[in-house]
């Protein structure tokens, strides 16, 4: 694609280094103006794909401008208060440009608006090797690198101490690799593993939700299992939404799965929806079957898409239950889910494992926390086929190869239309899908035999970074006030 070099990962290096280089000078305002015009305009660049939304119209273009500008709110806030400390403590004050960035991701990530989707530290995850250090710091400790890495570059080219600034980059680039290497090198076998069949269906919006589509979902999804079947899988994973139908409520769906369940001999774990009759309420489930076994697990989400799949903030503020999205957005209006509550590990016998539905894999101390409840290995099930051909399915599978190596624990991938792949604890991809075509893929996965730090800690390392910043800004606050 002739516009593939702006996706580059190493521009993160960069990227930061034009808003360093002016953080003196000029008053609050204008510096957070400076800040979230940069942010809004790499949100925007980075986020296309969301105004591309299959089924959205004029209002979902809007949206994404909407999005764009409130994630650029989080930039404008870091340059205004580096500004800030520049311009009462001198130069000296850059020192501080990691630790508010790595504080600002952290506070993107909170509450039902967060969206820690574009994490400069994400944008690692294409290089295993720079990022194995995540097992201590989670990914907010890569963000911190990336920073520190603008930051130097910054000062090769205004410091006048130019030499030693390039000599300090050359060695903040060579450590964590060096790092890694030595990780990675060091890497025992896994004596444990399962071996995981993911499955894509690539079943289009009309097509699994127009007329006849449970019967389509079904029969491509049956074709595809019994082929995976060949190779002896320990679980077969269909990914999210795959059954277009409220699976508990339709006898019809859960015994036609059962049939197949049995007849393949093997586990098979799907996505679809749910319904709590009592209280009247939807959700976006996760179902696992094992063959011989009448019960049937299930998970829901717990972390919903905002204005995709729930209004943020319904429940407090009641204005918002009354708005009628559909009228702003066609088809795309909320489908105003209920937000799962409990956490759900999948009792396999070879291995637990946790389910990350679709947009849950971005958010870091979510995910710890299921490793941290006995999950061995994850899998993600997801359904990116609304966003096309577009950057958005290959940013959200990248995403993935940062948990994995956050908490030593492979994930198994299955998406509708792609990216289905696999990756390993050390965050290395194999066998990845092509978009938009029916694929199947069994590997062995192993099966994680160590808790890390970031799984056992959590974001402490961005708390940390967080709490530093303020504490900074106390005593430049008594001195204005």
């Amino acid at each position: 694609h002739p516009l593939a070099f702006l996706f580059n990962s190493n521009w993160a290096f960069v990227s930061l280094v034009p808003l360093l280089l002016q953080t003196q000078g000029d008053n609050f305002r204008t510096r957070f103006n400076r800040g979230w015009l940069a942010g809004a305009l790499f949100n925007l660049l980075t986020l296309y794909w969301v105004a591309h939304t299959q089924g959205g119209g004029p209002a979902v273009v809007g949206g994404t401008l909407l999005l764009a500008a409130y994630l650029g709110l989080f930039v404008g806030l870091f340059a205004a208060v580096l500004g800030f400390l520049v311009t009462h403590w001198g130069r000296c004050a850059l020192v501080a440009t990691p630790f508010l960035w790595t504080g600002t991701e952290y506070l993107l990530s909170l509450g039902e608006l967060g969206f820690p989707w574009l994490l400069l530290g994400h944008s690692q995850s294409v290089s295993p090797t720079l990022i194995q250090y995540a097992a201590l710091t989670g990914v907010y400790g890569v963000s911190f690198w990336v920073v520190s890495v603008n930051l130097l570059v910054a000062a090769a080219l205004a410091s006048e101490r130019r030499r030693i600034a390039a000599l300090a980059l050359a060695a903040a680039l060579a450590l964590p690799y060096a790092y890694g290497r030595r990780v990675m090198d060091a890497a025992p076998g896994y004596d444990s593993t399962v071996r995981v069949a993911v499955v894509q269906p690539n079943m289009g919006r009309q097509e699994k939700w127009g007329a006849g589509g449970l019967e389509r979902s079904f029969a491509t999804l049956e074709t595809l299992s019994r082929e995976a079947a060949a190779q002896d899988p320990d679980l077969v994973v269909w990914p999210e939404t795959a059954l277009p139908c409220y699976l508990a409520l339709r006898p019809e769906c859960s015994q036609r799965l059962r049939a197949l369940v049995e007849e393949i001999d093997a586990p098979v774990l799907t996505g679809a929806s749910d319904y709590d009759t009592e209280r009247g309420e939807p959700y976006n489930a996760a179902f696992y079957l094992v063959p011989g076994q009448t019960e049937v697990q299930t998970y829901a989400k717990m972390h919903l898409v905002p204005f995709g799949e729930r209004t943020p903030y319904r429940d407090d503020i009641p204005l918002l239950r009354d708005i009628d999205w559909t009228q702003l957005t066609g088809d795309l209006g909320p489908a105003e889910f209920a937000r799962g509550t409990r956490r759900t590990i999948f009792d396999h016998p070879d291995a637990p494992f946790a389910v990350l539905i679709c947009f849950e894999s971005i958010f870091p101390d979510l995910v710890r926390r299921h490793v941290a409840a006995g999950a061995q290995i994850l899998v993600n099930i997801t359904n990116d086929s609304w966003f096309g051909r577009s950057a958005g399915p290959y940013q959200h599978a990248l995403i993935n190869a940062m948990r994995a190596v956050e908490n030593r624990t492979a994930v198994a991938r299955a998406a509708t239309s792609g990216v289905t792949l696999f990756i390993d604890p050390y965050g290395r991809q194999r066998q990845a899908t092509e978009l938009f075509v029916p694929a199947t893929a069994v590997s062995d996965v192993a099966v994680a035999r160590e808790t890390t730090f970031y799984t056992r800690y959590g974001d402490l390392f961005a708390q940390g970074c967080l709490a530093l910043s303020l504490a900074a800004l106390i005593p430049l606050y008594r001195q204005v006030s």
